[in-house]
């Protein structure tokens, strides 16, 4: 478990920047296990600082707009509390609600049809590295 948390760290540190765009990571292992152990085989994604780690191709995931504004929102958590501070408040909270009742996961779920954030992925921009 301690080196599990020390993976996740270090890929945190590694994926956080100052810069205003997210870094998509298309096929990523550890979205495609993250998707497998919460029951999801199609697509999945997971969020670490400004780095969105997909299961499927960059280009699938960029084509979806509501799910581009979903994860640049947990982006905009991270960036509002801190990688740290968002990760003990997003584990506390996974311990003390369902994922769609979780504070984090309906703001995300809210900004997916938000009219007010419709344009977040045109304004917020993928990296390509």
């Amino acid at each position: 478990m301690k080196r599990v948390l020390l993976v996740c760290s270090l890929v945190v540190l590694a994926t956080s920047s100052r810069s205003q765009t997210f870094r998509v990571v298309g096929n990523s292992k550890l979205a495609k296990i993250a998707g497998r152990i919460n029951g999801e085989h199609e697509k999945y994604a997971i969020t670490f600082g400004k780095t969105i780690f997909v299961s499927c191709t960059k280009e699938d995931f960029l084509s979806e707009d509501w799910w581009v504004r979903h994860e640049v929102t947990h982006v905009q958590q991270y960036k509002k509390y801190g990688v740290f501070g968002f990760l003990k408040r997003y584990v506390g909270y996974a311990i003390v609600y369902r994922y769609r009742e979780n504070p984090f996961e309906k703001e995300a779920i809210s900004a997916e049809d938000d009219p007010l954030t419709r344009g977040i992925a045109a304004t917020t921009t993928a990296s390509n590295q």
